[in-house]
Order: C-alpha cells, then structure tokens, then sequence
C-alpha cells in the first residue's frame, strides 16, 4: 500500500504538535486556509514568526467527525514528543521531597563516594545517574505499534472465533488514543448482549447462549456454580447491527451508567458490561471537548516511525 505523506513539517511548541495550515486546508479539501478558518473557527493559529498553523489534534477531531474526509485519507496524525529535558528536569524538582523521605541515605552515599556536601552529590551523581536511567527509558520504550499488537494477541488467546459463530454473536471494537498511545477494546455484541471483553476471570472461550441470555463461566471452578448468567437487554436490541461506538452512546443515554472511581464510569445490566472513563463519556457526546482524545470506530492498523534525536545539548 503507498503510504500518503501530506504532512511533512510538523512544529513542536512546548508539548503541543502542529501541522501547516495550508496542508491541512488541502488534505481536508478546502479552497484557501480562510475557509478552513471559517468552517471550523478558531481552528488556524498565528505565532509571531510563524506560518498558519493547526493543532494535530484538532485536524484529528475534524477528521474523526468527517465521514468523506476519513474515507479518502484513511488515517489520522499522532505525534508524540518527548524530551529528556522536561523528563529530567521534572524529577529534578521533586529532589526537595526526596531528600525529606531519604536524607540520612544521601548523606551516607555522599559522604561514601568522598563529597563534602550533599547538594554537590545530588547535583554530581544521582541527578546524572537519573539522566542516563531516563535516557534508557526513552529509547526503550514501548511503541505504538507493540502496544495495539498486544491487544489484538490478549482478544485471540481469549476468544475462539468458532465460539462465536455458534452462538450468533461478534466481535465489536473500538480504539482509544490517549498521549499518543492507542488502546484496543473489544465487546462480544448480538441480540439483547453487548459484553466487554477483559481478562477477569472469565473463561470467554466457553461462553454460550441459552434461551438469549449469555452464560460466560469463570476460571474459579471451585465456586457451586462458575457458569454465570448475565441475562440480556430486555429490549433485545441486535448491537451487530450497530456501530461499537454507535452502542456505546446508546446505552450511555438509555441505560444506568454508574461512577466507578478514578475516571471510570460502568455500566452492568442484564446482558451489558463494559467500563469507560468520564472523559471518552464527554468526547463522545462533544466531540470538540478533549481534543488530545481520538476515539476510531472499529480497528484499524498503524504505520509508525520512531525517531531519536541527538542528546547532545543535554548538560
């Protein structure tokens, strides 16, 4: 497949990543940057010294919510930055808490390796060793593409797909981007049963249908029962005749959707589980809220370039 380069320059302001206006106006098909300015207002920003530019995240918005621009681009821009310098320098400024939790073990290790103050040690040793752990850390760290690869491997080791067309259901999915990382989740959906899958306890590649209702046994076989019954909507709305996210916001506004901590919010009814955090709630129903957010219906694959800029100037 030839992969599409629109975007070639890209701009990091602080944590913020830019695209030029101008290409932006062309992938979405506009005639100048003043109607794209005027269709979606505010969209387009001006920095002294600077071309028109728009956010990433904002061209990932409009792109979400546009049908026709989504089926001719076929992908969106994720760019995450990260700079050993704001990496470092944030653990920098939590060394006055760590020398009140561990005082006494600084001032022994300095005066081990030979330094008079434990500033000097701090400032000479730990903080270097913690650059060079940071370091490591970023040129190690998890991509993109082995951190969806994970999902889809965790979903086929839970579920048989012959289990599944036996009992008339599928497999529905969404992706969730959040700082640049995407997520896979995965429901089992049919008639009436719209079931999260997570690996809980529950033995998936056993579940059945009986009389409707969806029998998911547990791996806790020392239970009187470990085959639980978690019913069906009563409505027996079919969800495969629906979109992932298209379900989602139904039961959002037609079912009890409860505060489950910490950003989570649950939904447990007869044939229905799944979690979601308070702010995919709010993108959802707003799809200008929480910008930095991408929620792709269905799966989706992933091209991915990782790059590592020289650390020189790092003193």
């Amino acid at each position: 497949m030839n992969r599409i380069s629109l975007f070639r320059t890209r701009i990091v302001i602080e944590d913020k990543v830019y695209l030029l206006a101008k290409d932006v106006r062309k992938a979405l098909g506009y005639k100048s940057i003043d109607q794209l300015q005027s269709e979606h207002f505010e969209i387009v920003k001006h920095i002294k010294g600077l071309p028109a530019l728009v956010l990433e995240s904002d061209f990932n918005t409009i792109l979400t919510s546009d049908i026709d621009a989504m089926k001719k681009l076929k992908h969106i821009e994720i760019t995450r930055v990260e700079t050993l310098r704001n990496n470092t320098e944030a653990i920098k400024s939590i060394y006055p808490l760590k020398f009140i939790v561990a005082g006494k073990l600084f001032e022994n290790e300095a005066r081990m390796a030979g330094y008079q103050s434990v500033n000097e040690y701090m400032e000479e040793v730990d903080y270097v060793k913690e650059i060079n752990n940071e370091k490591e850390k970023l040129i190690s760290k998890r991509d993109l593409i082995e951190s969806i690869s994970l999902s889809r491997v965790k979903l086929s080791e839970l579920i048989d797909a012959d289990v599944l067309g036996k009992n008339d259901l599928q497999i529905q999915q969404y992706i969730h981007i959040n700082n640049g990382t995407p997520y896979i989740e995965s429901f089992i959906v049919g008639r009436g049963i719209f079931f999260s899958v997570y690996d809980d306890g529950y033995a998936f590649d056993e579940l059945r249908i009986e009389n409707n209702d969806l029998i998911i046994p547990t791996y806790d076989y020392d239970e009187d029962n470990p085959n639980k019954n978690y019913g069906h909507d009563p409505e027996l709305r079919d969800y495969r005749e629906y979109s992932c996210m298209e379900n989602i916001l139904y039961l959002i506004k037609h079912k009890d959707v409860e505060d489950a901590g910490v950003d989570l919010m649950s939904c447990n009814a007869p044939g229905i589980s799944f979690y979601i955090s308070q702010t995919e709630v709010i993108k959802l129903l707003n799809p200008n809220m929480y910008r930095d957010i991408v929620l792709i219906d269905g799966d989706m694959d992933f091209v991915y370039s990782k790059t590592i800029t020289n650390d020189s100037f790092i003193e």
